[in-house]
């Protein structure tokens, strides 16, 4: 695959993004452009458990999203087939002499986000901007372009030991790894590399590894009321809506920690019927990180604390879900290591740097964590992308000679 190959292949994805765990049309293109090179490709129930993930997306949102896919050019029967059982993909190639077993995590989803249609913004002048409400925010066509692609250079087998390409969904939420792993994709992995382009890097920079990934938990808290006549009758109710907008500002309230880089955020609030009635039921998704494991887990209890203590003020009741998890990651030096000589041979110094720190939270540290365990090593590599827009924007693009960039690294690293 060349690099118009690879821009054609990002823009495509770029223009269809699909959400967590409805991948269907990403996926589809993926295995079509993998067959015939890989020595196996799992997808569906073969790359991940749905039935571990909290809030998995229903049946008839799962048909809805095959049917866009087919109508935008996907395979029927591939369609159908990761509708029902899952949009995972884990494709092994085995080089031609012994040596470690590398995993390569490629996330594919998309944010819910609407994309800029301003003039300035490339994927509007050069037409591959979305326009259905979700957006490819956070880089993840790039690298699941650049997941063909690397497969594409390693179809010649002339590499030590083996590599599995593990295109994961749901990466936004936190819940995507969980997944796969559960499902066995992580078995027989020595060496985790996860990669992230953009990080507001100069286009090209290459960090041998991430340093300050967050641990994360992601809640959804659901309150029922009693429904009632808002002018007649108010007393008979009992106010859901009020009872989340009290746990959503405690929950904004709560405190930092000593010694710790603390985040809370209330991304959604939903509820009510109407003006005149008691609202009944009422929804909020709220998040908490932390560089502290520990910490993270008291924001999560208190977060729980802060809900009941709404709820019990308005009589409702309330019931909390934790939706994700993603634990907090420090890079293996040995591995990071790896990674600089690799971007040395290709990169030269001026643009190679051993780390470089985040505030954000990815479950490539689940990977890393299920690696570890084993005896492993991993790593989150980060290749500039040259955003003038911050992750999450309706603005956000990445330069994509950056993704060439991140191809060569790879394949350097694979290859020794």
């Amino acid at each position: 695959m060349n690099e118009r190959e690879l821009v054609a292949l990002r823009r495509d994805l770029h223009a269809h993004p699909e959400p967590a765990f409805l991948e269907i049309r990403t996926a589809a293109l993926v295995l079509r452009r993998l067959a015939g090179v890989c020595d196996t490709l799992l997808t569906g129930r073969e790359a991940m458990r749905a039935d571990v993930v909290a809030d998995y997306p229903g049946r008839a949102a799962r048909e809805r999203a095959a049917a866009a896919a087919v109508a935008a050019g996907a395979d029927p029967g591939a369609a159908a087939r990761l509708a029902r059982e899952g949009t995972a993909i884990v494709a092994d190639l085995a080089g031609h002499r012994p040596g470690p077993v590398w995993g390569l995590r490629f996330d594919m989803d998309a944010l819910p986000v609407a994309e800029s249609a301003e003039p300035g913004h490339p994927p509007a002048a050069h037409g591959f901007r979305s326009a259905d409400g979700a957006m490819h925010a956070c880089a993840h066509d790039a690298h699941t372009a650049i997941g063909v692609a690397l497969a594409h250079r390693l179809a010649d087998r002339r590499f030590p030991g083996r590599v599995r390409l593990l295109f994961q969904p749901a990466e936004e939420g936190a819940r995507g790894a969980a997944a796969m792993i559960a499902a066995g994709a992580a078995e027989g992995v020595e060496r985790l590399v996860g990669l992230h382009l953009g990080n507001d890097l100069p286009t090209g920079v290459v960090v041998g590894g991430a340093l300050g990934l967050l641990a994360t938990v992601k809640l959804r808290a659901a309150f029922h009321g009693v429904a009632a006549h808002a002018g007649s009758a108010p007393h008979l109710g009992r106010d859901a809506l009020a009872a989340a907008a009290v746990a959503t500002l405690r929950l904004l309230a709560l405190p930092s920690f000593p010694g710790s880089r603390t985040r809370v955020n209330v991304g959604t609030l939903r509820a009510g019927e109407a003006a005149n009635v008691v609202p009944a039921e009422a929804e909020l998704t709220c998040e908490v990180r932390a560089d502290d494991e520990d910490v993270a887990a008291e924001l999560e209890r208190r977060a729980r604390v802060a809900v009941a203590g709404a709820a019990a003020m308005y009589e409702v009741e309330a019931e909390v879900v934790r939706t994700g998890r993603s634990c907090a990651m420090t890079p293996d030096d040995a591995l990071v290591d790896a990674v600089v000589r690799a971007a040395l041979r290709r990169c030269g110094p001026g643009r190679v740097r051993r780390h470089h720190t985040l505030s954000a939270s990815d479950d490539v540290s689940v990977w890393a964590r299920e690696v570890r365990g084993r005896g492993g090593l991993a790593t989150f590599v980060l290749v500039g992308g040259g955003n003038r827009a911050p992750h999450h924007h309706p603005r956000f693009d990445v330069d994509e000679d950056a993704m060439t960039v991140a191809v060569d690294v790879l394949e350097e690293l694979v290859r020794g």
